[in-house]
């Protein structure tokens, strides 16, 4: 049940994160909760195991021919969504420091930019670039001159 609360859970921030733009640390919150979720599945999963083969160790030795057991398809349905909820944890996470890295690229520093002045044009609240910046480089030209 925990482990079904925490994906629940993980699976409305991941939706708010990745679709706010300005809630991106959401999308890593949502990460580590999907991967916490897979973690309590599988505390779950070996209690189950470990209760099963206590049982079967406490039976006396003329019956053990007549017990048998054997883990079926909800055991392998749990298994598999343990990796499928880890997968998702560690995806949702690889998403937000892929679009972290970019808006930090992307980012000029605040002391900058300028504020337009001119009222005539409906983009007034826009932020204007400095005079002194130079123009935007192409990778290629960073690249060469690295080389």
């Amino acid at each position: 049940m925990v482990s079904l609360f925490l994906v629940f859970t993980a699976f409305v921030i991941s939706n708010v994160g990745h679709i706010r733009p300005q809630r991106t640390l959401l999308a890593f919150v949502s990460g580590i909760f999907f991967i916490l979720s897979g973690l309590s599945l599988v505390v779950g999963l070996v209690l189950y195991i470990s209760s099963i083969n206590d049982e079967v160790m406490n039976r006396p030795s003329g019956s053990e021919q007549y017990f048998q057991y054997r883990y079926g398809w909800s055991f392998a349905f749990a298994a598999s969504s343990f990796l499928l909820k880890e997968g998702a944890g560690v995806m949702s996470v690889y998403l937000f420091t892929k679009r972290y890295a970019e808006e930090e690229l992307y980012r000029a520093p605040p002391g900058l930019l300028r504020p337009r002045l001119s009222a005539c044009s409906g983009l007034s609240g826009q932020f204007l670039q400095p005079r002194g910046w130079p123009r935007a480089r192409s990778p290629s030209e960073a690249s060469s001159d690295v080389s």
